[in-house]
């Protein structure tokens, strides 16, 4: 079993987008328990016979550093955190987030280089968080070369994989982001299958993995089943 594990912000406010730190210690132990090794994208990408699961953290919230990183660090767990370049040092509050949405504060470059240090990954989520199927091809680049620029030049290191904002991409979308990636994740809630396209890898959003148990199951035919489920509602609600 591989799957590519999403989080947002690390938390106690309630809502899609938070877990809480003491959960996320639980599901380590989970994993632990059932033999399922936390791994890079680099080593868990390498073969498809490989066993365990990646962690990712989206749009680069400052909870990550502040709850996120000391219980990944002190297990030496590695992570990939993807960054919304121009938003770096502001707020979520890009233009056509929903107004409903939860206002939370990213981190900084001088941040992200603290994270950095302890095993995190930088990794793109484009410049400015648009949906990308609404830009002709010139500027689709644009915003995946700006991007991948600036994280280079503030943290040395060339991002290597890339996910699309709101989880939006068409064939044309993916195919501009796959000449520059060694692989781009959308928001499809599932595992990774074989033979799974590079440029349009799913992932398994933690918002539904709450409980302890059922982490330590993700192996088996119920928790196979309960994520197909959640999936199908996802795409009757559009999601």
């Amino acid at each position: 079993m591989r799957a590519v594990l999403t989080f947002h912000s690390v938390d106690q406010l309630r809502g899609p987008l938070s877990y809480p730190a003491a959960a996320l210690e639980a599901m380590l132990d989970a994993l632990n328990e059932a033999k399922l090794p936390v791994l890079s994208l680099d080593d868990l990408l390498a073969s498809e016979q490989r066993r365990g699961v990646s962690i990712t953290f989206d749009d680069g919230i400052s909870t990550v550093l502040s709850a996120a990183m000391p219980v990944l660090r002190d297990r030496k767990v590695p992570a990939h955190v993807f960054v919304i370049s121009r938003r770096v040092g502001r707020d979520n509050r890009w233009p056509g987030q929903p107004s409903s949405a939860t206002p939370l504060k990213l981190m900084s470059w001088t941040e992200l280089e603290v994270l950095q240090r302890a095993n995190f990954f930088i990794e793109a989520h484009t410049a400015t968080h648009p949906d990308l199927r609404a830009l002709p091809d010139r500027g689709i680049e644009d915003e995946l070369r700006e991007a991948d620029d600036m994280i280079e030049n503030r943290l040395g290191r060339l991002p290597r994989y890339f996910a699309y904002p709101y989880g939006h991409h068409d064939e044309r979308v993916r195919a501009i982001a796959a000449r520059r990636y060694q692989g781009c994740f959308t928001t499809r809630l599932d595992y990774l299958h074989p033979g799974a396209a590079l440029n349009a890898l799913p992932r398994l959003d933690v918002h539904y993995l709450r409980s302890a148990r059922l982490i330590g199951k993700l192996e088996g035919r119920r928790a196979r089943t309960y994520i197909a489920i959640r999936r199908a509602l996802r795409m009757l609600r559009g999601h």
